[in-house]
């Protein structure tokens, strides 16, 4: 795993870098004005350290908060999808109300989504993106992107045409974040193209490089747009208030985070109303005999439901008992706390095969409380917040986590994970 940090020589990488210098260099051109003796060197020193220290606190501050709210913007929209979750899994409700049910589930995830895009794009400004590189099949990762988009395209009766004639598409690539841009990619494709129109995703290889193209028969970009389009905040430009809404920060952090994996993301239009493409261009990652053993490893064994005992802490009531209900609708054996010490209580008297829990609790933290769980026992634990920074997932496994996953998050992919942590 690396740190990606902002490349290029003598250009300034963070916001606090801007700060702290233009301070200082008000601060130099005020000197002259007033007298030669009023300020030693030392002293000049002094202010500029004290200075900077300031504007370091006010960063850890806002970085304190955006933590903060990301956890309380989360937090209520957990109880709403895991119910959301319970009833799409129901086989008797009309089809008015599934499509209903739908609807409702598709923005309680796009909210989900605008929170993370908040936070993702400050991470990127600041270089605090952490990658897990490895090598990856990009076709298969785009098509993972595909299946996520897939409601939406069939809403709008939009086809999607498929030429991945790259014969190799081997990437060394965060999985996760290389999803991530094409879902980002995929997702401005759908919104900018009318109902019935068509989605091209193609791909070649070009000198070592692997290009994939999103090209789409939609809106399409100005001339005079086109330098801006991956600035953030940027919506092409259209006159109307948010006239398809979000926040205009998809391909601000798409670039980034592509960028931060070596490669490059641009941007092409013949015009308004003539549709745009996007080509991205990433490194090829040469496979190995052994990756192709890695590959083709067999899988790990379905984990039987039945036999799992789960310990759920949650001081969030809400989320507490819809976690409950479809757990205990899925086979699982479930037991419940809201805090660190009935946590405690209860682990002292019962055993269980997976604690799940949050990070937050009047009464202490979620990491104590695995530690603590894990004193002389083989207790395996997933750490399920609203606290979704790197730091926050180094310090949950630290703490003994297996896995650490962000609020809020659809039932299949938290039984997903249960199951591999189990089986781990």
């Amino acid at each position: 795993m690396e740190a990606w940090k902002p490349t290029g020589t003598g250009q300034l990488s963070t916001e606090l870098d801007v700060l702290a210098m233009a301070d200082l260099v008000l601060r130099s051109r005020a000197l002259p004005e007033q007298s030669s003796n009023q300020f030693s060197e030392s002293q000049v020193e002094q202010r500029v350290e004290a200075r900077t220290a300031e504007l370091l606190e006010i960063n850890r501050i806002k970085d304190q908060f955006l933590a903060m709210l990301s956890h309380e913007l989360r937090t209520p929209l957990m109880p709403a999808l895991i119910a959301l979750d319970a009833l799409q899994s129901r086989t008797d409700l009309p089809a008015d109300a599934r499509k209903l049910i739908d609807l409702v589930a598709r923005n309680v995830r796009l909210e989900a989504r605008l929170v993370d895009d908040l936070l993702d794009l400050t991470r990127v400004k600041r270089g605090k993106v952490r990658l897990n590189r490895q090598r990856v099949d990009a076709h298969i990762v785009l098509h993972h992107a595909l299946e996520v988009c897939a409601a939406e395209i069939d809403s709008k009766r939009q086809t999607v045409q498929l030429s991945l004639d790259a014969p190799q598409a081997i990437v060394l690539a965060d999985e996760a974040r290389l999803q991530q841009v094409f879902w980002n990619l995929l997702e401005n494709a759908v919104k900018f193209t009318p109902a019935g129109g068509t989605i091209t995703c193609r791909s070649a290889l070009e000198n070592d490089r692997l290009k994939i193209e999103i090209i789409d028969t939609g809106d399409g970009i100005d001339a005079e747009l086109l330098p801006k389009i991956f600035d953030a905040f940027e919506q092409g430009g259209t006159p109307q208030p948010r006239p398809l809404g979000g926040l205009g920060l998809g391909l601000a952090i798409a670039r980034g985070l592509v960028e931060a994996q070596g490669g490059t993301l641009t941007a092409s239009s013949p015009g308004k109303n003539l549709g745009a493409t996007f080509t991205l261009e990433l490194p090829l990652a040469w496979v190995t005999a052994k990756d192709d053993e890695l590959r083709e490893s067999p899988s790990l064994s379905p984990v039987s439901t039945q036999a799992l005992r789960l310990l759920i802490v949650d001081d969030h009531p809400d989320t507490l008992h819809a976690l409950e209900h479809l757990l205990k609708q899925n086979g699982y054996v479930v037991s419940t706390a809201q805090d660190v010490k009935s946590a405690i209580e209860q682990l002292s008297r019962e055993s269980f095969d997976l604690l799940i829990s949050d990070l937050s609790f009047p009464d202490g933290s979620g990491h104590d409380l695995m530690k603590q769980a894990r004193n002389g026992k083989a207790l395996k634990g997933i750490a399920l917040t609203g606290l979704g920074s790197e730091e926050d997932r180094q310090a949950s496994q630290a703490a003994g986590f297996a896995a650490h996953i962000k609020k809020p998050v659809d039932f299949k992919e938290l039984k997903a994970a249960i199951d591999a942590v189990a089986a781990s």
